[in-house]
């Protein structure tokens, strides 16, 4: 039976709303924004920090920090955004700024930060790296890569976390089909998929909007799940309306159960 794990959004901000998105929710995902708030369900979290770069001191003493006060938590998952040190933003997408990171240097950290974090915990939970978004900068030469997303998922055993509107954007943004880049990823490790709807557009740069998923969407999801067996989460990351979202929770267990 697949399981619907929903992120703990601005939404439960609201009382009601946090009660009423628990009750048709198998588990729930952690975020950074919303770390203040706590609920019975939390056993994912996915945090915003590049499994593939450098960790700080202070993000490590802010991981354990997170992690030792969520004691429920059995999965964990990080990102590979760009390929540079800093995090500059320009036009909603990063540009290459600081120190860039060659592939084999990107191989190495996420080694390390893989190794201090099943040291530190004793494999308390189960790790994943989350494939995404490309866009046409410097910044994102390498991370979107299908084959150096499986060979950070292989080296390190960790558990992939699909997310189908980022692979969606990444092959329209490169110009290549999303079949073909969906083979390259390491799809047999995927445990998790992410669902939202990306705006994707041929003339100009295709973005991950987080809108609304729809009935297409959702049969792509289908056809995912009946395909890759390891498949069991499923979060949808719709974050405006909470009745909207609801209901989209309902359409989709419909559809995946």
């Amino acid at each position: 039976m697949f399981k619907i794990v929903t992120p703990i959004s601005h939404l439960f901000f609201n009382k009601k709303n946090a009660h009423k998105i628990s009750n048709y929710s198998d588990f729930l995902e952690i975020r950074e924004r919303t770390l203040s708030l706590t609920f019975q369900k939390e056993k994912f979290f996915h945090c915003d920090e590049d499994l593939t770069l450098p960790w700080t001191s202070n993000f490590k003493n802010q991981l354990v920090k997170i992690i030792k006060n969520k004691k429920s938590l059995r999965y964990i998952s990080f990102q590979a955004t760009r390929c540079c040190a800093n995090a500059k933003i320009v036009n909603k997408v990063f540009i290459l700024s600081g120190k860039k990171y060659s592939k084999k240097e990107m191989l190495i950290e996420a080694r390390k930060n893989t190794k201090w974090l099943r040291n530190k915990f004793k494999n308390k939970f189960k790790i994943g790296l989350e494939n995404n978004n490309y866009y046409p900068t410097k910044a994102y030469n390498i991370v979107a890569d299908g084959d150096f997303i499986s060979q950070v998922v292989k080296e390190n055993n960790l558990f992939f976390l699909f997310d189908l509107a980022h692979a969606q954007v990444t092959a329209s943004n490169k110009n290549i089909d999303f079949n073909s880049y969906i083979k390259s990823l390491p799809m047999k490790s995927m445990l998790q998929m992410h669902i939202c709807r990306p705006l994707l557009n041929k003339k100009k740069i295709s973005r991950d909007t987080h809108y609304l998923p729809n009935k297409k969407m959702f049969n792509d999801v289908k056809m995912l799940a009946d395909k890759y067996k390891n498949l069991k989460f499923f979060t949808i990351e719709y974050f405006k309306d909470t009745k909207k979202l609801i209901k989209n929770i309902q359409d989709l267990k419909k559809i995946i159960n």
